[in-house]
């Protein structure tokens, strides 16, 4: 087998995976495979691993640094915290520089990968944002700004007509008496414990800092009027003379690798047939539990495919934008699964909607009543999770019946998707490929890379990282011609 994909380094991990492989050479014949299956089998495992090894992810942070990789761009965190040093930015392939729909890509492209190979001081926000100001030792997990403001504030954007303040707004907004009121001082930090903004998934916030906006000359600066380095002790305060203040607030460090402590990973699997919900680590356990009540499940056949939203009205944009995600068939027949890749908290944060549960449009989605009050957060575009949900047809066929129902433009019907395509079908070559072997593999791939980029790292990226894995097709790519050429298979 060829050995020209190796790292030359091996980690601990490389040699957990050596010992996997040889337990998959002793176990092939049972499974069926022919000597070629088997060797590509192997190699496949074998360039893939840093993504989709079929060992769990290390949980203490050491290991998870040596586990990652930057060939895909991202600035994975060095063992003591730091940011690492900006991988070189993959050179643009020739036959890439081609004009599409009027765009430059070349310069696009160029344009992009120069920004996104620079390392960035400061924490990935929960609002979409870096924050620059919060030191390394606030940012411990996800990063979030609130709006704080007087008592007497009034707009009819978050209010109501009551002028009680709207809840679940993108950048939670907060009456400050009511804010402040609630704070308490423990361990040296000022935590807020209550749900912020009605948001469940946002509480034991920790005060960053507080600032605002005041007008200097022309322009506008910001002013720091409290901080949680050089006022420790001091209890935080609204601004005097003030309408309204920005807070900087830190969730716990877990937040960074999932939605809760005990269950890292941001992927989550809902079965709606039993309406059953798992997250993190908690889905293999899961299917290990069920495998040994109910026998072994394997992954049968898999299929890629794309397509754009539906809109009343298409723009220059929404002609170019389009998702992409997995259908995987199982050897028990009885269903299909859809993996998707978008950004975190897309779900939870928009009403429990989904394109691939019929009852998507309801009031009350069966998804959303089955999502747990703690994945329930303003969605974040910087960062990404994993979207696993089983759908009730048994093959491709059944499910292309179900995109056509609702292919059109939106409007009185429930039409979803545009131009839905096709991209491949294959049979599954690997020798693991059972419910919890899958699932360990997905939770490993957004362990890795927990960013999301429109252009660079999204649905379509994961898509054909994820068929390759499991078909073994090296000529797989992301479906449009824009994200093909920002496209770094993940070795």
């Amino acid at each position: 087998m060829s050995q020209k994909h190796r790292r030359t380094q091996l980690t601990a991990q490389d040699f957990q995976f050596l010992r996997h492989s040889s337990h998959v050479a002793e176990m092939h014949e049972d499974h069926g495979f022919d000597d070629d299956n088997f060797y590509h089998e192997v190699e496949c495992f074998d360039n893939d691993m840093d993504l989709f090894s079929n060992s769990e992810y290390p949980d203490d942070d050491a290991s998870v640094a040596s586990f990652a990789s930057t060939s895909d761009g991202s600035l994975p965190p060095t063992p003591d915290g730091g940011a690492a040093k900006p991988p070189k930015a993959p050179e643009l392939k020739k036959d890439a520089a081609a004009s599409i729909s009027g765009l430059n890509l070349r310069v696009k492209a160029k344009k992009f990968l120069s920004k996104n190979s620079r390392a960035v001081s400061g924490a990935v926000t929960g609002n979409g944002r870096r924050s620059v100001h919060v030191k390394q030792q606030h940012h411990a997990g996800l990063v979030w700004h609130a709006q704080a403001v007087c008592d007497d504030y009034f707009d009819l954007k978050n209010c109501t007509q009551e002028g009680q303040l709207k809840q679940r707004r993108p950048v939670p907004i907060i009456r400050a008496s009511q804010f402040f009121a609630d704070l308490e001082y423990t361990g040296g930090k000022w935590i807020h414990r209550a749900p912020l903004n009605g948001w469940p998934g946002l509480t034991d916030l920790e005060v960053v800092s507080i600032t605002g906006k005041v007008k200097s000359m022309a322009n506008f600066r910001i002013r720091r009027y409290w901080n949680n380095d050089t006022d420790q002790g001091k209890r935080p305060a609204f601004p005097e003379n003030v309408r309204s203040c920005r807070v900087t607030l830190a969730a716990p460090k877990y937040t960074l690798d999932g939605w809760s402590a005990d269950s890292p990973g941001h992927v989550w699997w809902f079965h709606p047939s039993d309406e059953t919900f798992f997250h993190g680590k908690n889905i293999i356990d899961n299917f290990r539990s069920l495998e040994a009540k109910e026998g072994v499940v394997e992954a049968t056949v898999v299929s890629h495919f794309a397509h754009r939203y539906a809109k009343a009205k298409e723009g220059v944009k929404d002609r170019i934008v389009y998702h992409s995600a997995i259908l995987v068939e199982w050897s028990h027949g009885k269903h299909c699964t859809v993996c998707e890749l978008a950004f975190l908290n897309g779900v939870g944060g928009w009403g429990g909607r989904s394109n691939w549960q019929e009852d998507s449009t309801s009031a009350h989605p069966k998804l959303l009543k089955n999502f747990p009050a703690h994945m329930i957060a303003p969605w974040n575009s910087t960062l990404a999770e994993l979207r696993i949900q089983d759908v009730p047809f048994k093959n491709w066929d059944e499910f292309s019946v179900y995109l056509s129902q609702h292919e059109g433009p939106k409007g009185k019907k429930d039409h979803r998707f545009f131009d839905v395509t096709k991209i491949g079908s294959a049979p599954v070559t690997l020798a693991c490929r059972t419910q919890p072997s899958i699932a360990t593999y997905l939770n490993n791939y957004i362990r890795h890379n927990r960013e999301y980029h429109e252009e660079s790292r999204n649905c379509q990226t994961f898509a054909a990282d994820f068929y390759r894995l499991l078909t073994g097709d090296t000529h797989v790519k992301p479906f449009h011609p824009i994200c093909q050429i920002l496209y770094h298979h993940h070795e």
